[in-house]
């Protein structure tokens, strides 16, 4: 058998993981140093995978801010849905199961189908799903995997501390060369690693708890304190950070807690903003999301916001709260529980200067907004 392609693809309900997958792909996931795509790609190369979605405007901006993502091949081909966690060596492991196999078989993780695994060529990326729904359970093998399928965004915090672990496997060293660390930071490994990727800064006086994952570019401030957390590259953090994912070009450099929480890019916390993460009753947490109020099943759970969203300062987020992509979050008192997209006080955030915020906001890290991930945004305002 020849290379065997690898197709990471989006499940119907990928809306289920709001609000990152509103201007996201599933892949685009982070629970490590590396998002669900990175760590297929560092774990069998970059050319060995590609991506498919039926939504055709999230797939536009993912090409255009990703364009050195491989392309489709008509070679047979591995489908995995791209909300699975797994491990670099159950990823190797699936590989060499296609590689022995001339057979189509399914892929189960946790009870759920996955994927599968085609040994004919494809014409188009597009068939993928197709093909995958045309597959009869009752008749093609199944084959079992190990792993974590996220269905709600607070699920990817269970996996930060396996993830950085796995991640640790495909790197030479936890601490890049050119990263500045004061003499006076506490790296504690006692409980995990603390990765520290290329051109960190970290400030005097910070404590590093693992497992810790700090990506590229980015300034941890003096006395800062993060355990078992990821920050993703070219962020600015301080304060008090515990449990959480924060994804690249977000800024949380004041003092001031944030715990349990999922934060997308571009977001900004103003100074003082600090969230609740567990109810004076210890009971589940609730969560109000677009289509309606659900049991996280969490004991624990701060602040889930999408991209480009911004707090002012001394803000204080509700346990559970849930902020949408591009809203501005001004209050005298804590803010509603459910904050949707595009929002400035009380009312709509004018689209065109949303739009013109984020330009001018990527530009200060000399990134352009694209046209597609334009589109994208306007689509969610309506």
């Amino acid at each position: 058998m020849g290379p065997v392609q690898i197709l990471l693809l989006e499940h119907d309900d990928v809306e289920g993981l709001y609000p990152f997958t509103a201007t996201h792909c599933s892949w685009e996931i982070r629970t490590g140093l590396y998002t669900i795509l990175e760590r297929w790609q560092q774990t069998l190369g970059h050319s060995a995978v590609s991506v498919v979605s039926h939504r055709d405007k999230h797939v536009r901006s993912f090409v255009e801010r990703y364009p050195h993502t491989a392309t489709f091949s008509s070679a047979p081909s591995l489908l995995i849905a791209g909300n699975v966690v797994l491990s670099p060596d159950v990823i190797r492991k699936l590989v060499a199961t296609c590689e022995q196999r001339t057979e189509a078989f399914l892929v189960t993780c946790s009870g759920h189908i996955v994927g599968a695994y085609i040994p004919t060529a494809m014409s188009k990326p597009d068939d993928a799903s197709e093909i995958l729904a045309s597959y009869d359970p009752d008749v093609i093998q199944a084959v079992e995997c190990s792993g974590h399928v996220l269905h709600r965004q607070w699920q990817a915090l269970d996996h930060i501390a396996d993830s950085i672990s796995w991640d640790v496997s495909l790197r030479r060293q936890t601490i890049a060369p050119s990263a500045k660390i004061h003499p006076t930071v506490v790296i504690d490994e006692t409980n995990g690693p603390v990765m520290i990727d290329e051109n960190v800064t970290i400030g005097p006086y910070c404590i590093l708890s693992g497992p810790v994952a700090i990506g590229s570019d980015t300034i941890v401030k003096p006395l800062t304190t993060v355990g078992t957390s990821v920050i993703g590259p070219w962020c600015k953090i301080a304060g008090e950070i515990e449990d959480s994912v924060i994804h690249g070009y977000s800024n949380k450099q004041h003092d001031g807690f944030l715990g349990h929480s999922y934060l997308g890019e571009w977001v900004n916390l103003g100074a003082g903003t600090t969230t609740s993460d567990l109810k004076n009753n210890y009971d589940h947490v609730n969560v109000e999301l677009p289509w309606g109020k659900e049991d996280s099943q969490r004991t624990f759970l701060g602040l889930l916001m999408g991209d480009h969203s911004k707090s002012a300062i001394g803000t204080r987020f509700s346990t559970g709260t849930v902020c949408g992509v591009s809203s501005n979050i001004v209050t005298q008192g804590a803010p509603t529980k459910s904050i949707g997209s595009f929002r400035w006080l009380n009312d709509t955030y004018d689209t065109d200067k949303a739009v013109e915020v984020a330009r001018t906001v990527m530009a200060r890290r000399n990134i352009v907004l694209g046209q597609e991930t334009e589109a994208l945004l306007r689509y969610l305002a309506g």
